[in-house]
């Protein structure tokens, strides 16, 4: 393929938030279009969130077209970061030239901060083996990861919501996923960051045979699952419940889209009389459940 029969799609810098990246998720169908190569030149910053949704956009293209995306003029410190969060062992981009070793960013203590891309498989007790790794993990690096919040209070907190919620990707996306957890800084204030994302069926799809819950979007459904003890295999489930429970406890942020929805719960505010629940219908659609824990300081 020559280079005047590449598609050259210019990436914008959106991925400093769920909430701005939802510019690139708009860009799917021109993303998605025959010999699309995209030049991330643009982009400055990229946190976990917008690295695992930009991840299975890649994964969605492979499914579909059976080719990789290309990537172009990817600025050195964001190949650096991606190749340090293992973006590029999953073998869905076509990766630009590689770095050579004396540029990469090392795996010593003062980049474990993070827990690299890990790939949660759709099958139960390879799932259970990936989590229980991931957790280990966890804990051996939590010092540094919960630096600005640490107690072993909140280290157990994080390995419940990290169960939890991988868990749920084999129970009910019928997919894998991905994910991944970072601090980070971002202006004035330290950001922890877990993410976990798949590209399954999606919530809605998930509850389509309670035919006993009423709600009038899938983002009033998200809410449901996320504040009440419901189940889309049982009558009665704890998972996101507990999670939410645990990231008020914290006074975090929870993100979750789905489908075409979106819900952001805020506990980090001090009027503990208001509630801070926001939801949006009528988003893009991109498929699955992509959810983040934040906790600020």
């Amino acid at each position: 393929m020559s280079v005047s029969e590449n598609n050259i799609i210019i990436i914008p810098d959106r991925f400093r938030d769920p909430y701005i990246f939802e510019n690139v998720l708009s860009m799917q169908e021109e993303i998605f279009s025959e010999n699309a190569v995209l030049d991330l030149s643009r982009v400055a910053f990229m946190e976990p969130y917008s690295m695992l949704s930009f991840l299975l956009i890649g994964r969605n293209y492979l499914r579909k077209s059976g080719e990789k995306l290309k990537l172009v003029n990817v600025p050195i410190h964001i190949q650096q970061y991606l190749t340090r969060m293992d973006f590029f062992e999953s073998g869905i981009f076509n990766m630009p030239e590689v770095l050579k070793d004396n540029m990469m960013f090392k795996r010593n203590a003062s980049s474990s901060r993070l827990l690299e891309i890990t790939m949660i498989p759709n099958k139960e007790r390879q799932s259970v083996n990936v989590i229980s790794s991931v957790i280990a993990l966890f804990r051996k690096r939590a010092s540094l990861i919960l630096k600005y919040w640490m107690s072993d209070s909140v280290t157990d907190y994080f390995v419940t919501v990290i169960s939890e919620l991988c868990q749920n990707i084999f129970e009910h996306s019928l997919d894998s996923g991905y994910m991944a957890m970072q601090t980070y800084r971002s202006g004035n204030e330290n950001i922890a960051r877990l993410v976990i994302s798949d590209s399954g069926i999606g919530i809605l799809k998930s509850f389509s045979g309670r035919d006993d819950l009423h709600y009038t979007g899938a983002a009033e459904l998200i809410e449901m699952a996320l504040t009440t003890p419901i189940s889309s295999k049982r009558e009665f489930g704890y998972g996101l419940c507990q999670v939410n429970s645990i990231v008020e406890r914290l006074k975090g942020v929870v993100f979750i889209r789905s489908g075409e929805s979106s819900l952001t719960a805020l506990y980090d505010r001090k009027d503990k009389n208001s509630k801070h629940i926001f939801h949006r219908n009528g988003l893009v659609m991109f498929e699955g459940t992509q959810i983040s824990i934040s906790l600020s300081a």
